[in-house]
């Protein structure tokens, strides 16, 4: 099991960029908002690659954003350093195989960054930690908890003065203030070892750019044919590189339920960490629960550890709802069931905003008139791709990267919708400012970094190897498929979702020919009795995880219930209500759960659902339960911790890593900031402006 140096690229870190593809859409998962606008001028963020440099300066160690993980060494017991502004980070050492005793001196190093209580572990009002999983699978909980933890802490602390109280006050208060922890699963980011197909980065990195010219499945006459016989040609290369390890690889043991079984390591973990520093041994004979908020395939790591151990749930928040039969059947194409009502969302939107605000709009337009426009976009660039430039290369714009973007769009169409609009316009008039921002983003990706005075590399090894590894090995196998069977699947979820399908079916394809064997995977039955009911939560219109996921997975598992929220987009940070927050701090902070059937109404804007009304396109007559729009004192001031969550000034570090992670945080701040949909102005551009180049590294600050 192999790890990869740092070295000196060529070209500036800002300058490199991985190929666009599904896998982007689907390790990224809550941070969809990061990729809908890194994908107008994008960049790679080195901490999705590996960076174990071994020499660091003492400015380096001082300044929170050049903090590098092969500073700390990973160790059996929760030890934590100071890292990234305000967090704590550890290398926890964990068993490679839980499960069957094969290699089993062999250990992993799991990484973790903690954002901790906004009170001490002693105080009585301290509510343990909570761990978060952005989704994927292959999503990275670091870079969620620097990117969002304080939002997320936000939302689940309670509202309650943590000011100087008296020790009796603070004894019978009933608040609650928790630690955000995010890590790394195995196989993933700074976890180790990593996992890795091809042996070297240049090669991955090769290889992306030939895939990814090819086009998505339909993109050409033969796209499917070439794509069939270059997955399995990687495949089987995959394996061949499997089969030479000299000890186990990785990617056999990265399944969901050995990460699930690492997270009850690291809530055991914890405990014996806050026990070692509080005084007090009550609750001592009591196991350790997990307190945890999983989006998209995070829900299906949460239900995967309810199902494997539930008598140790605490609270677990399930966002974005993955039917587990669904995704055991190698992604079946249940996933796709609410996805083309987002896409029609746009439509209707663009429509009743007008010209003024959706440049696809006439002044009289209907829906169907934008929907038509739209397609005679994408018929026209289908065999006329357009013609980008810039200083770095010559660039084209096809079909296969606009429908990408549309299915990105899908995500966070509160952020994303207004910026795909603008670029549609300009791809139908062939010029245009976005065009140039995308000319940027595109040839950056094509960029060769290149090894200069004998250094390793600064090519990341491919990070969708986990994506893969998991979904592949978590499921049936589906290496006996055809390539007739396999465009019959394909032709079904084109006609389920005539938008997405083709991107959706080529994750099946990589899964019939994926070779490797998993050591274990979860075969138990999912659902059953938790020693804590679950929040399961999902939006009435979900690209990805659709509302009927969300029943599915809540019949499984008596006591728990859905939470609906009527709003498009996946999961529901997409779009937050104050109702929905306002139940998930109660659940954090009680344990109280919603009542059955409890749907949230987003505040009233051109670009809510009504789905619970008859007059709406929208209306779903399923939904007749009560209505909760909540605008009490309480909910009120949930919002306005969302929205006025704090982050420190941005240092002017020139070091990538913090570039980007402080980038993130900006495009958080952004996200939670701004209500309103289809912005204007010239202060919305300066605005994206100065995102995108936060996110791409191309300045050392705002």
């Amino acid at each position: 099991m192999k790890g990869f140096a740092d070295s000196e690229p060529l070209f500036p870190p800002g300058l490199q960029r991985r190929s666009w593809s599904v896998r982007q859409a689907l390790t990224t998962g809550v941070l969809i908002v990061l990729l809908t606008v890194i994908l107008f001028k994008s960049a790679s963020s080195p901490l999705s690659g590996f960076h174990f440099s071994t020499h660091h300066t003492d400015d380096e160690l001082k300044d929170p954003y050049t903090w590098k993980w092969s500073s700390i060494e990973a160790t059996e017991t929760l030890q934590f350093h100071p890292c990234y502004d305000g967090f704590e980070c550890a290398k926890l050492k964990l068993p490679l195989d839980y499960f069957n005793g094969t290699y089993p001196k062999e250990t992993i190093s799991v990484a973790l960054a903690k954002l901790p209580a906004r009170v001490s572990v002693d105080d009585p009002r301290y509510g343990g930690p909570v761990l978060i999983n952005p989704g994927g699978p292959g999503g990275r909980g670091v870079l969620l908890a620097v990117a969002m933890g304080q939002i997320l802490q936000a939302a689940i602390d309670s509202a309650e003065n943590r000011g100087s109280l008296s020790e009796y006050d603070k004894q019978h208060s009933a608040a609650r203030y928790f630690d955000i922890i995010g890590f790394d699963p195995r196989g993933i980011g700074e976890t180790e070892p990593p996992s890795y197909c091809l042996s070297d980065g240049p090669s991955s990195w090769s290889w992306r750019l030939r895939e990814s010219s090819e086009g998505i499945l339909g993109s050409s006459d033969a796209a499917m044919g070439r794509l069939w016989s270059m997955n399995h040609a990687y495949g089987t290369s995959c394996k061949n590189v499997s089969d030479a390890e000299d000890g186990p690889d990785i990617k056999q043991y990265m399944t969901t339920a050995s990460v699930a079984r690492d997270m009850l390591e690291i809530v055991e973990r914890h405990a014996e960490y806050v026990a070692s520093r509080t005084a007090t041994t009550k609750h001592a004979s009591e196991k350790p629960k997990l307190q945890y908020w999983g989006f998209s395939y995070g829900t299906y790591l949460g239900s995967t550890f309810a199902s494997m151990f539930p008598d140790r749930v605490g609270r677990l928040v399930l966002d974005g709802v993955v039917n587990s039969d669904d995704y055991n059947a190698s992604l079946g194409n249940g996933s796709l069931h609410d996805t083309e009502k987002v896409v029609a969302s746009f439509y209707h939107y663009c429509a009743a905003s007008g010209p003024e605000s959706c440049p696809l709009a006439a002044s009289n337009s209907v829906a169907k008139d934008v929907e038509d426009r739209v397609h005679n976009i994408l018929r026209s660039i289908y065999h006329n791709p357009v013609e980008l430039y810039s200083a770095i290369s010559p660039e084209v714009l096809t079909y296969s990267d606009i429908r990408m973007l549309q299915f990105l769009s899908l995500y966070q169409p509160a952020q994303a919708f207004p910026l795909l609009a603008q670029i549609l316009a300009a791809v139908e008039a062939r010029h245009g400012e976005m065009l140039d921002q995308f000319a940027q983003g595109l040839g950056s990706g094509h960029v060769y970094s290149c090894p200069i005075n004998g250094s390793a590399s600064s090519v990341p090894i491919d990070p969708s190897v986990a994506l893969y590894a998991i979904l592949c090995s978590d499921g049936e196998d589906m290496t006996g498929e055809d390539i007739t069977e396999f465009d019959k699947y394909w032709n079904l979820c084109e006609k389920i979702s005539p938008t997405v399908g083709a991107i959706w079916a080529s994750l099946r394809m990589k899964c019939a020919s994926w070779k490797i064997k998993a050591v274990h995977r979860f075969q138990g039955n999912f659902g059953g009795s938790t020693s804590h009911p679950i929040l399961w939560i999902s939006n009435t219109a979900d690209p990805v995880t659709p509302l009927r996921s969300g029943k599915i997975m809540s019949a499984k598992f008596p006591g728990s219930v859905q939470l609906v929220q009527d709003s498009a987009g996946h999961c529901s940070i997409a779009t937050p209500t104050p109702c929905t927050l306002y139940h998930i701090r109660r659940y954090f902070q009680t344990g109280s759960l919603p009542d059955p059937n409890t749907i949230c109404i987003p505040p009233a804007s051109p670009f809510s659902l009504n789905s619970t009304d008859p007059h709406s396109p929208f209306y779903d007559p399923s939904l007749f339960a009560e209505q909760v729009e909540l605008h009490e004192a309480e909910v009120r001031h949930i919002a306005l911790d969302w929205l006025e969550v704090k982050y420190d000034d941005l240092l002017k570090s020139e070091d990538e890593d913090g570039r980007v992670m402080k980038g993130m945080k900006e495009l958080s701040k952004w996200m939670a900031e701004n209500n309103r949909f289809f912005l204007a102005g010239e202060h919305h551009h300066q605005r994206i402006g100065r995102l995108m180049k936060a996110a791409s590294g191309s300045e050392g600050g705002f």
